[in-house]
């Protein structure tokens, strides 16, 4: 697991592995769409707005 770490005033901030998140899920019988893999942040973007 990632940990924060402090650099003077500034905290990096704490980023999880999507890999390790899809392993758990696999344990748990579970699995990610394959549609939300593949998405930017410009297409999330656009689809989300008013």
């Amino acid at each position: 697991m990632k940990t924060t770490k402090t650099h003077g005033n500034k905290r990096e901030r704490f980023v999880p592995n999507i890999e390790n998140f899809k392993t758990s899920l696999r344990y748990e019988g579970l699995k990610m769409k394959e549609s939300t893999e593949k998405q930017t942040i410009a297409s999330l973007i656009r689809k989300y707005a008013r």
